[in-house]
């Protein structure tokens, strides 16, 4: 960001707060991140000259004298499964761990690292460089500083996992006066808050709380909480009696909110059920299938209107209607020869029927080959 290195300018005072100076004097070592080996072509090498696996450091241990060229050293992460890869300028915990030798040489260790000490109380970076170090650098050339990734409120037994960039996982379910959450009718039920970005703020120092509204994604497990999602859409025309809305519903539930929410299955099924409802709202709804569309239910409804009309409009049979419309067309058909071989008493001919007659038969012609027309190709019902 403008202006350099935001967190030694603006939380000097509270980062030195309740400190206690010669920390030297521990049993514990600390080191200075000089570089950190992500991919191939990042190159650190340990004294004897072996080229380290990615994930490993190289660091300067902080020592009570001036920091020397002879003090660097490399580590390995300690942990296999679970990785926080510093910044260069972070301190990190060094501890001295076995190798792959051990069975060989008990003697035999190296170096490992741990947490990144928490210098600033910044889940950002906790970058604090040599004397006359280049700002703009510290954190590596590739690396951008932030000025409004802030750190989250906690609450009482919380635990809170924080990212770099402002990602969150909150495990709780305790009350606190900021938690919204909870109260006591659900105090000590357990929650799970998941949040990928934060609110906007003007710094990077004020603690915040998620929200499910303003945060980029969120997804939120309760078990008897309501939480105040407002929902995109609010048409539910389609219901008798809509669901309780997302920002009033109270209890076992998970909530999903993001600009932009995809599912794929890439090889088999994607199946949603409910014991009562599934809602579905939008401008639009539309439905592609490469082979049929069904749908089945005891009874359906295409429009509002035709749930809630006193007198319900059926939709026709085609097949039946064809089926009753030829027989139809039959005795009209009949009746049109009849009137073609009308006679009188006298046995002479009838000219007006007899002239009706073939017009009839015409116009019967002409409908049977219509019927068919009004049969959609696509749309099939019971």
């Amino acid at each position: 960001m403008a202006g350099g290195y935001f967190l030694g300018n603006q939380i000097s005072n509270i980062g030195n707060s309740g400190r206690t100076e010669g920390s030297t004097n521990s049993s514990v070592l600390f080191g200075r991140v000089l570089e950190v080996c992500l991919d191939e072509n990042t190159e650190i090498f340990d004294a004897k000259g072996n080229l380290l696996p990615i994930g490993s450091i190289k660091y300067r241990y902080v020592t009570s004298e001036k920091e020397t060229v002879e003090t660097e050293s490399t580590a390995f992460p300690i942990d296999s499964n679970i990785k926080q890869l510093p910044l260069p300028n972070e301190i990190v915990v060094i501890l001295q761990g076995p190798t792959s030798q051990i069975q060989s040489s008990v003697s035999s260790g190296t170096n490992y690292y741990s947490t990144v000490v928490n210098i600033w109380g910044s889940s950002h970076h906790n970058a604090i460089p040599e004397p006359n170090t280049d700002f703009s650098t510290i954190l590596g050339k590739d690396t951008k500083e932030r000025s409004d990734i802030n750190p989250l409120y906690p609450f009482p037994g919380d635990i809170i996992i924080e990212g770099r960039q402002g990602q969150s996982v909150r495990m709780g379910g305790n009350m606190s006066a900021k938690n919204t959450l909870v109260d006591s009718s659900n105090n000590g039920m357990p929650v799970i808050l998941i949040s990928n970005g934060q609110i906007v703020t003007d710094n990077g120092i004020d603690h915040i709380v998620e929200d499910i509204n303003k945060d980029p994604n969120s997804l939120y497990f309760v078990s008897d909480h309501m939480i105040p999602l407002l929902p995109a859409n609010k048409l539910q025309n389609s219901y008798d009696t809509p669901p309780i809305s997302t920002d009033k519903y109270i209890g076992n539930q998970v909530l999903l909110n993001a600009g932009r929410v995809v599912i794929n299955a890439k090889k088999e099924n994607i199946l949603l059920s409910a014991k009562e409802s599934i809602g579905l709202n939008g401008d639009s709804l539309n439905f592609d299938a490469t082979k049929y569309f069904c749908v089945d239910s005891k009874k359906i409804y295409l429009g509002k209107a035709a749930r809630t009309a006193a007198v319900k409009e059926p939709v026709i049979l085609g097949a039946q209607l064809e089926n009753w419309l030829n027989t139809l067309l039959d005795s009209l058909e009949s009746v049109s020869v009849g009137l073609t071989q009308a006679t009188s008493v006298t046995g002479g001919p009838v000219t007006q029927l007899n002239v009706i007659g073939p017009e009839l038969n015409a116009i019967v012609k002409i409908l049977r080959t219509q019927i068919t027309q009004f049969q959609s190709k696509k749309v099939y019902t019971e």
